[in-house]
């Protein structure tokens, strides 16, 4: 409905700054579904023009008439765009919704023919016995932005084998719970994977922690500026680094395989462990003081 409101809102002649930033957020919301840079701003072209010849797309984005065939074959080839049989051809953009749709199944299509190859991907991988990628090399990785350490995070939660061990800010609890990391552990929990989490319970975070509670250990700590780490299978760490250390969205994260490295986050995980207090126990106090009007 936003990619749809900005078209309308910029196909009616605005020429103000905001109708300039409206069209570039539009431009790169289109190519998260999938179009080229040219692609997208071809289509958007011609969704405030009705229609236009290739020689006019040419001339209104200032692209080569070699890119601008290659980006309206690439629309054609979507179906997101019309020809006529007239000459000089004339190009009709479908409707948002309609490109949306088509977009959209395209990408399901995608993923459903990558999950069908990965099995074979792997049959074959594994009959390859001079690898050197698959041989154990120690080494640390740097995963840069929010976005990116949260699908990095989520990725590990997958792979895991044994026993996952993490120690988290309060809100991390919640946000954890938004990124679906809690089905993620209840399956695993379903798989007989241990999974064990450390983070100061309180007030805002709840409801969070009961829905933890249900398939995972969860213990309460408190300490304020306590860095988010997890260990996987005690054989993998990664370590998430915000820019204070208050309860701010980790930004850059650390990964590594390194046995000594990873060996001495296990020790503090088990340190603090050991010093903390049962998460049932906690919620408990919680609801207690809430009923008597006291704060705790």
């Amino acid at each position: 409905m936003y990619l749809k409101k900005k078209l309308t809102e910029n196909g009616n002649g605005e020429d103000s700054g905001d109708s300039e930033q409206s069209s570039q957020a539009i431009i790169a919301y289109l190519q998260d579904f999938g179009l080229t840079s040219k692609e997208a701003k071809i289509y958007f072209l011609l969704s405030k023009m009705g229609s236009a010849s290739a020689n006019e797309i040419a001339t209104m984005t200032q692209f080569s008439r070699l890119q601008t065939y290659r980006a309206i074959k690439g629309l054609l080839d979507n179906g997101l765009v019309e020809m006529s049989l007239d000459r000089p051809r004339q190009y009709t953009p479908l409707k948002i919704e309609q490109a949306l749709n088509l977009l959209g199944q395209e990408a399901e299509r995608k993923i459903l023919e990558l999950e069908k190859k990965t099995p074979l991907l792997l049959e074959k991988w594994s009959t390859v016995s001079d690898l050197q990628l698959d041989k154990t090399n120690y080494t640390f990785r740097i995963i840069q932005g929010p976005k990116n350490v949260s699908k990095f995070r989520t990725m590990l939660y997958e792979s895991a084998k044994k026993e996952i061990s993490a120690t988290l800010k309060p809100n991390d609890l919640m946000k954890l719970v938004v990124e679906g990391a809690d089905d993620i552990f209840e399956k695993l929990t379903n798989s007989n994977i241990s999974i064990k989490g450390l983070s100061e319970v309180n007030k805002l975070n709840l409801d969070a922690s009961k829905r933890f509670l249900e398939f995972s250990k969860l213990n309460h700590i408190t300490h304020p500026n306590i860095v988010p780490f997890t260990i996987i299978d005690g054989q993998e760490a990664l370590i998430c680094l915000s820019r204070d250390c208050k309860d701010s969205a980790p930004e850059n994260a650390i990964w590594t395989n390194h046995p000594e490295m990873v060996g001495i986050l296990k020790q503090v995980f088990d340190m603090l462990w050991t010093g903390s207090q049962d998460g049932n126990s906690r919620i408990r106090e919680i609801e207690q003081a809430k009923f008597s009007n006291r704060s705790i």
